[in-house]
């Protein structure tokens, strides 16, 4: 049990050093700190920069979570749900950028919707944007972005 106790004091130690949600450690552990514990949540993850690693994929946008209606030639993307937050509100992610670095080129794109099975450092983009940033198909492994001003 003292072990447990310790390592846990530990990761929540890491995690407010890293100010890091203590749900990006350990999936498992409620997004909110313990009252009282002194740490501080922070909101979707947005004061993280990255760069963010995970995969590109692409859909057909319209009717967007964000409260938008994007088309599939402009340059949007669906933010995973782990860093977009509750898929049935507006997220305080919506109309920021990203940039992102693709085997194609780099572009920038503005968050319009969320992506529920997406994993976190995943993006879903439109169909113009997927086809600007990568050479692939249908799925980009190991991407990388970054939040940028818009």
């Amino acid at each position: 049990m003292k072990a447990t106790v310790t390592f846990a004091v530990f990761v929540g130690f890491l995690a407010s050093a890293l100010a890091l949600d203590a749900a990006d450690v350990n999936p498992s552990l409620p997004s909110q700190p313990a009252p009282g514990s002194g740490l501080r949540r922070r909101a979707n993850n947005i004061s993280a920069a990255g760069p963010f690693v995970g995969k590109l994929t692409w859909y057909n946008v319209g009717g967007d979570a964000c409260g938008t209606n994007s088309k599939g030639s402009d340059m949007v993307a669906a933010l995973n749900k782990p860093q977009y937050g509750d898929t049935s509100k507006v997220s305080p992610n919506c109309g920021k950028c990203a940039k992102i670095k693709g085997d194609k080129a780099t572009i920038v794109v503005r968050i319009v919707d969320a992506c529920p099975e997406c994993k976190f450092g995943s993006l879903d983009l439109s169909k113009a944007a997927f086809k600007a940033v990568t050479k692939a198909d249908g799925v980009a492994n190991k991407i990388s972005w970054s939040w940028v001003k818009c």
